[in-house]
């Protein structure tokens, strides 16, 4: 199985009001986690569908920085906020500072 669907099998398994980081899923696969971040951001080349997530049903939006932050804000090919939008529209809720309480959030897997 190539590296990027590696990625996208475990991205796929975090459930909705749950998030996993960058790092954490590099680490359960051996990888650096900037690959599971352009891995993620290869699935900004498709159209979102009707519900927020991509044509191939990878919940994206789940994967944040490990400060419990989002890091697609500062990426030209996704809309700024969107990530966050789709995040609240699962339950999750950002403190006043946009973070993430991972101690509540964070995806055991």
């Amino acid at each position: 199985m190539k590296t990027y669907e590696r990625i996208y099998k475990i991205v796929k398994k975090i459930p909705k009001g749950k998030v996993a980081t960058y790092g954490q899923i590099g680490q359960m696969l051996n990888l650096n986690p900037r690959v599971v971040g352009w891995a993620l951001n290869r699935l900004a080349k498709y159209k979102p569908n009707t519900k927020g997530q991509k044509q191939d049903n990878i919940p994206w939006q789940r994967v944040i920085n490990s400060k419990g932050g989002i890091s697609t804000n500062k990426l030209m090919n996704i809309p700024l906020g969107l990530q966050q939008l789709l995040l609240e529209k699962e339950g999750i809720v950002f403190n006043e500072n946009k973070k993430i309480n991972l101690r509540k959030y964070l995806f055991k897997h």
